[in-house]
């Protein structure tokens, strides 16, 4: 009897054995499925991205190097429009000696800074929205329905009045406005002179009432271009880097619209803050699959 009880014994270890063995070596094809099939996250992705990077550097030709600073401006930081009143939660404040230190420790051949500049009848201000009732479209929320940060959409007339555009517009409480301390870069951000080495760009977008304008290089209908794009292929700007506020909004639709350029695009990602964690994520994966890349500030003296 204690001989059937020591191989009873003998035959489950050894089954527990075999079952711990193929639950690994289930895990693992999961793992490396989900690798080949795309299914890892962000982060990783990020990582991998970082790691091509190297391999894709400028040979022959001297790059150009232009820093784009977005929208570092008060009512973004502790304002109106403050990220730490949003979502994320982020600190805006917190990309100032970022890139202060890039400015103080990197030559770049262009500096650009861009600023919100609305008019206080902003078509994006959520107080604005009775200005604009009448031109609500019918599968657009009503008045009292939409709140801050839902989207409206209206219709309005083209230049030319001959049709209808469509406009889709997430409304912000009101921020930025014209002349206002709201606008204005925030005081703690190095502001560079141009010199004979480096050009200093100041770009004011959103300055329409009725066209939001998210990108430095266009409203957000495609409508008007910006001087930026101009004036960087004055200077045979090769690469762009992109740093400030929001990452989810204004440093994606400028790094969208640089991609589409032909710039070699980088995302400086530790010197951008954004609006919502989640839609963060979303739009860095969707810009590395458009061949962006996301750096942190302390490889850009290897790339450039």
């Amino acid at each position: 009897m204690t001989k059937i009880c020591i191989v009873a014994i003998v035959i489950i270890h050894a089954l527990i054995h075999l079952s711990f063995s193929c639950l690994i070596f289930v895990r693992f094809k999961q793992f490396m499925g989900n690798i080949t099939m795309g299914n890892i996250s962000g982060n990783i992705q990020r990582k991998i991205n970082t790691l091509k990077k190297r391999n894709h550097s400028n040979r022959g030709a001297k790059p150009i190097n232009a820093l784009l600073i977005v929208d570092v401006q008060y009512d973004f930081i502790d304002g109106t429009l403050a990220l730490k009143d949003c979502p994320s939660h982020h600190q805006g404040e917190q990309v100032i000696p970022i890139i202060n230190k890039l400015l103080n420790d990197i030559h770049f051949d262009i500096i650009v800074y861009t600023q919100d500049w609305h008019t206080p009848d902003h078509i994006s201000f959520h107080e604005n929205l009775p200005l604009r009732a009448h031109l609500l479209a019918k599968d657009s929320k009503k008045v009292d329905e939409l709140k801050v940060f839902d989207t409206a959409i209206f219709l309005l007339d083209d230049e030319a009045k001959t049709k209808k555009l469509r406009v889709e517009q997430i409304l912000w409480p009101t921020h930025c406005v014209q002349h206002s301390h709201g606008a204005e870069l925030h005081k703690d951000l190095h502001i560079v002179k141009p010199n004979k080495h480096r050009q200093v760009v100041n770009l004011f977008k959103g300055n329409d009432s009725d066209i939001d304008s998210y990108s430095a290089f266009w409203d957000n209908q495609k409508i008007r271009e910006t001087a930026l794009n101009t004036k960087l292929k004055e200077h045979n700007v090769t690469n762009v880097f992109i740093a400030g506020i929001a990452t989810d909004v204004c440093v994606y639709s400028t790094a969208l619209h640089a991609v589409e350029y032909g710039y070699r695009t980088f995302i400086v990602e530790d010197a951008c803050r954004g609006v919502d964690v989640a839609n963060i994520n979303l739009r860095l994966d969707e810009l590395i699959k458009r061949n962006c890349v996301i750096v942190q500030a302390n490889e850009i003296k290897d790339i450039i």
